[in-house]
């Protein structure tokens, strides 16, 4: 048999560190691994700024369950340590995936207030960068529940900013969120004074965003009637296009369900001058089904009153063009299941001359046999 020509590579040796390098200096690779419970003994010396550059290199989740744990148990001293690592590196693990965490750590007790404050101040020129980031929300919303200082770095960029972009940006409007439900020592800044005036004729817009709708409803429920009022009124100015819209009808809702005494009536009048568009829709006529809920028996009669009548003069009456589509018959099936004697009447006069129109129609055919 004859040996082949090919001669097979030497084996490489595995070189291992000498037993006085400085961890500080040692090059591991994602690979490799780190043995962190040693780092855990209280002789040791860990690298922090390593381990936070580990994170934002190769996201090390260990590294930073790691660096949190140290953040809860180290004394004053070595947690200072930890907190200048961690601002060495500020930006970069606010908007990591593993970093955020670290660094809200350091937005918790037991870091000092200057401590955090510390940490607060690399956000400073880049609120709006990390307030719009999937991982640096995070790091803003935590900074919110700091002082004062922290609070106005955190407003005052935003408000700086426009805040009709952040307030319908998905990671951003949180923030706005969060920032609607704080309490202030004294007299708080202005807020909501700046935004009223960025978002003057934008409310209703806002309102059919699917993160903008979250802030209406925010704004509703925290905010005094005197600074929420813009919103409601352009909201209800616009009734009818937010009630159609897949965002929007949640706010409409809302106001129906919670507005002040006056919203709520100036919301059903809308509601019952526009039944039939919204009726129709498949999402108007959950405002619609949200009034009835009110339980109010002035709400039912105006309904029921206003589907009698005829669309146009000497036309059909509004309910048979109802009946006609899915969601109108549907609505007319609550209707009836709430009407009184009367009502049922009046509704069956405004139907009965339209039986064969009617009867050509699945929907309608329902609707003929209810009654």
């Amino acid at each position: 048999m004859v040996p082949s020509s090919h001669t097979p590579p030497p084996i490489a040796r595995h070189r291992t560190p000498s037993r006085g390098a400085n961890p500080q200096h040692a090059t591991h690779t994602p690979s490799q691994g780190i043995n962190y419970l040693s780092y855990l003994q209280p002789a040791s010396t860990p690298p922090y700024a390593y381990f936070c550059e580990r994170i934002v290199r190769v996201n090390d989740q260990q590294a930073s369950i790691f660096i949190q744990q140290k953040l809860k148990a180290v004394d004053g001293i070595e947690r200072s340590k930890i907190v200048d690592a961690i601002v060495e590196k500020g930006l970069d693990l606010m908007t990591n995936r593993f970093g955020n965490w670290a660094v809200q750590r350091c937005l918790e007790d037991p870091c000092t207030a200057e401590e955090r404050a510390k940490v607060v101040s690399v956000m400073r020129g880049h609120v709006v960068e990390l307030a719009t980031s999937p991982y640096g929300t995070h790091v803003v919303q935590k900074a919110l529940d700091g002082d004062e200082r922290c609070k106005l770095l955190v407003v005052n960029e935003l408000l700086m900013d426009d805040p009709g972009e952040t307030l319908i940006n998905k990671h951003a409007s949180h923030v706005w969120s969060k920032i609607m439900e704080l309490q202030w020592d004294g007299n708080g800044p202005p807020i909501f004074e700046y935004v009223n005036h960025a978002l003057r004729g934008k409310w209703a817009q806002l309102a059919c965003h699917e993160t903008g709708s979250l802030v209406a409803q925010h704004v509703f429920e925290n905010l005094s009637e005197e600074l929420k009022r813009p919103c409601v009124e352009e909201v209800l100015d616009n009734l009818s296009m937010c009630a159609k819209n897949q965002w929007g009808s949640w706010v409409v809702q809302h106001i129906v369900e919670h507005g002040s005494p006056e919203a709520k009536a100036r919301s059903v009048s809308i509601l019952t001058r526009e039944i039939l568009g919204l009726a129709t829709d498949q999402q108007g006529v959950k405002s619609l089904d949200k009034a009835l809920k009110q339980g109010d028996p002035m709400v039912l009669d105006g309904f029921v009153r206003k589907m009698a009548e005829p669309r146009v003069a000497g036309k059909r009456a509004i309910i048979v063009d109802m009946a006609l589509t899915l969601p109108g018959s549907q609505f007319i099936t609550q209707i009836l299941n709430l009407a009184n004697r009367e009502q049922r009447a009046m509704l069956s006069d405004a139907l009965r001359s339209h039986v064969v129109t009617l009867k050509g129609s699945r929907t309608g055919a329902k609707v003929i046999w209810m009654l």
